[in-house]
């Protein structure tokens, strides 16, 4: 074998070890480029002081950070969450798709909406409206959890409207009792107070009615009795 075979075959093997380590960094890149696309899609529910964080993967093929954007529809519906008190934050989850994310945050807000809503306290009313209203800007609910959604916007709305029911009678019992002050004095409106006062009492009596009504409706039924158990002496 002749100096110009062996330095060809040299060169032969040298390419081959070029193309094949050229080969191994572009699968390298190939594996490189889709774990970040993938990682990029991956979503994120994370507790983080006190707060469930919505993070979202970075276009690296690891890492992540809290979701930012500017739409305010969505930044209000991914925005940090905070339980109500007594109740504690659900382990770190993570999702491959939006949707999945926002079916899991409704499961979250809407069972601690139900338990505010049915408390009648209006504080906690208040925090259970706030949590619905996280809900409806979820763009990818099930279908299902979209009837549940209408479902729990009528109780809230029932729950609303005894709020505002009660509000207008402490109302109108307070301007019953100034017109009354004022028709039983030496006022300049005594006799105008006088006649307002014959229309606010109807009002006054017919919201307290109301809500007297509205009790007993939402009062849960009272338990059945439990049956006697028989003596030893009527065995």
């Amino acid at each position: 074998m002749d100096e110009s075979t062996t330095m060809a075959g040299r060169r032969g093997s040298g390419m081959k070890s070029v193309l094949a380590w050229l080969a191994i960094l572009a699968l390298l890149g190939v594996v490189v480029w889709l774990a970040a696309e993938r990682n990029a899609r991956s979503w994120h529910l994370v507790p983080d002081e006190g707060r469930l964080v919505v993070m979202r993967g970075m276009p690296l093929p690891a890492g992540r950070q809290a979701f930012e954007t500017s739409d305010p529809v969505l930044a209000q519906a991914y925005a940090p969450l905070v339980a109500p008190p007594g109740k504690t934050l659900p382990p770190e989850r993570s999702f491959e798709e939006r949707a999945l994310l926002d079916q899991a945050l409704y499961e979250i807000v809407a069972g601690w909406a139900k338990d505010e809503i049915a408390s009648g306290d209006p504080a906690r009313l208040e925090r259970g409206l706030g949590y619905l209203s996280r809900a409806e800007r979820l763009p990818g609910l099930s279908a299902a959890q979209r009837e549940d959604l209408a479902a729990l916007r009528a109780e809230s709305g029932f729950q609303e409207g005894l709020r505002l029911l009660g509000r207008a009678a402490d109302e109108l019992r307070d301007a019953a009792e100034k017109l009354r002050r004022a028709a039983s004095s030496r006022s300049a409106h005594a006799t105008d107070a006088g006649v307002l006062l014959r229309d606010v009492e109807p009002a006054l009596e017919a919201a307290t009615g109301a809500l007297r009504a509205a009790g007993r409706i939402a009062k849960p039924p009272a338990p059945p009795p439990a049956a006697a158990q028989p003596t030893d002496s009527a065995r």
